[in-house]
């Protein structure tokens, strides 16, 4: 049995970007699961937010690394969970995105540190970038959901918003699409933006550049 148990955690740590990146992808689906399941909205966020937290934790693989992003990712897990039963309570929200913030600022930091230590190309190499682009994303919807926090008048909204439109915001504007569905309008929300634009465009060609650096030091 004990033999069994450390052949299936080596299976689950060796597919652990692709684990993460499949969470981060789920949470981004999270209105589909709204639309076709029969649990309340709040319930359905807090359980795909709380599988990001827990697949991106694997992520980890020293002792200090490990230590901080579980610390970090319990106390955000008692946030969003506090949140989910008191929705309209400030204090907890400051709380969960502070919490949030830090906690995928570690999970960045953590697979930047490990994919540069990956010498050639592969399936690891190849999910990492594509698991950081979900996690730049989800920190500046975390970002724009503070600002909205601080003045609620820092975006023309969409009627029926909610805390998921902050991060699909994030993703659209990393992407420089703009739709033009939600608009920042106060100065620190459209200077958050043109900061969001320029990070999603950078991160692109950097990313490609040493994809392609790499695959020419393995060829």
């Amino acid at each position: 049995m004990k033999l069994l148990s450390i052949i299936n955690w080596n299976t689950i740590t060796s597919n652990k970007y692709l684990i993460a990146l499949v969470a981060a992808f789920n949470f981004l689906l999270t209105p589909i699961h709204v639309a076709i399941s029969s649990l309340t909205p709040g319930y359905v966020i807090v359980i795909n937010y709380t599988l990001v937290i827990l697949s991106s934790s694997l992520l980890a693989s020293k002792k200090s690394a490990k230590l901080v992003t579980y610390v970090i990712g319990i106390l955000t897990l008692l946030a969003i969970w506090l949140e989910l039963s008191n929705q309209n309570s400030d204090p907890i929200l400051i709380y969960r995105l502070t919490t949030s913030l830090l906690l995928f600022s570690c999970f960045g930091v953590i697979l930047i540190r490990q994919l540069l230590k990956i010498k050639k190309v592969n399936l690891q190499f190849i999910l990492g970038p594509l698991l950081g682009f979900l996690y730049l994303g989800i920190i500046g919807g975390i970002f724009f959901e503070s600002i909205h926090l601080i003045d609620p008048n820092s975006f023309e909204l969409i009627k029926g918003y909610s805390g998921f439109s902050f991060y699909y915001f994030s993703f659209i504007s990393i992407t420089t699409v703009g739709y033009g569905d939600i608009t920042p309008i106060s100065a620190p929300a459209q200077s958050l933006t043109l900061v969001m634009n320029i990070i999603g465009q950078f991160y692109l060609a950097i990313v490609i550049a040493v994809f392609v650096g790499k695959y020419i030091n393995t060829k």
